[in-house]
């Protein structure tokens, strides 16, 4: 295998010459630069990461804890965003799925600690903030959700500034009845949280009876809608955590509603809303997940909200 030393022999450089003008670092001239990398690539080097990174302190990779594998709009559109930012940062991400076990996201913790990743992003967790608050000796640690009373930086949707005005200007044409969807629990986040206590607080007589927990998928739009019929076919408007949700919910209504159809928002404005014009808040996910890369790159610690828009397509 061919190494730094035999291509700074063939060069005629020094070794430290070499590793410069391979990590592209200034201070190489362009033209030395260029000579060294065509002898790197003629010699057919392969870089040793491992060595880089002892040598530089950095291994140029950023973990992402995420709880799903499976199919989901939200972290298909977050994930692509972050993949995206590391890219133009020469960042490579590696993904860390938890499926929301504390047990194994303590293990990408202490992977984090041993150096395996320059920064850390938590798109959402399991383990109390406190608990993650005491990685962050180790290095950058950024969230992509509200990290409450400990001092995790986070990127967060601006939930509550979103709901509350269209709630109120739903009441104000009449619409009294509402009914929500979550990707977990009502409490299981600091942001579900934040999200269920808008609506309580917004609509009189709201309860955890009109909301559905779980839903991450088409199929999941379907069962909810078919919980709040059957619980309340008076529903008058349901906010959808995700478009495909929304859609999902359209299907079971045309289908098996013989009332006045409830308004159905979706959330995150793709595809599914686009085609079937129904309304959609727009949470710019992908702002999300960039700016907690750059956040992440940066090492600062601050709490960054990200703003939406409601778009009402029909």
């Amino acid at each position: 295998m061919t190494t730094i030393r035999d291509i700074a022999k063939k060069t005629g450089y020094s070794i430290s010459t070499v590793s410069h003008a391979l990590n592209n670092r200034p201070r190489v001239s362009e033209k030395t630069k260029k000579e060294i990398l065509q002898v790197a690539h003629k010699l057919n080097y392969i870089p040793n990461n491992k060595a880089i990174s002892l040598s530089t302190g950095k291994s140029y990779s950023i973990g992402i804890i995420i709880p799903y594998t499976k199919k989901n709009s939200y972290y298909d559109s977050l994930i692509t965003s972050i993949i995206s930012e590391c890219f133009l940062n020469d960042y490579r991400p590696t993904f860390l799925p938890t499926n929301y076990d504390k047990k194994k996201e303590l293990e990408y913790l202490r992977l984090f600690a041993s150096k395996e990743f320059d920064g850390l992003i938590v798109t959402s967790a399991a383990s109390d903030y406190k608990v993650i608050e005491s990685y962050l000796k180790y290095g950058p640690i950024v969230s992509c959700e509200h990290t409450g009373n400990s001092k995790v930086p986070f990127v967060q949707l601006e939930k509550e500034a979103a709901f509350r005005p269209i709630i109120e200007n739903l009441q104000k044409k009449g619409i009294k009845k509402m009914a929500c969807t979550f990707s977990r629990e009502p409490f299981s986040s600091l942001g579900a949280r934040e999200t269920y206590q808008t609506f309580e607080s917004a609509i009189e007589n709201f309860s955890s009876k009109y909301t559905f927990s779980n839903c991450r998928n088409y199929q999941d739009g379907i069962k909810a809608a078919s919980y709040f019929h059957k619980y309340d076919s008076s529903i008058e408007c349901i906010f959808a955590n995700s478009d495909e949700i929304a859609a999902g919910m359209i299907e079971f209504y045309t289908k098996h509603s013989t009332n006045p159809q409830p308004l159905i928002i979706g959330q995150n404005n793709d595809s599914w809303s686009k085609a079937l014009n129904f309304p959609s808040i727009d949470f710019h996910l992908a702002s999300l997940g960039s700016t907690a890369v750059q956040l992440c790159l940066s090492g600062e610690h601050k709490r960054i909200y990200v703003p939406s828009n409601y778009i009402e397509h029909v």
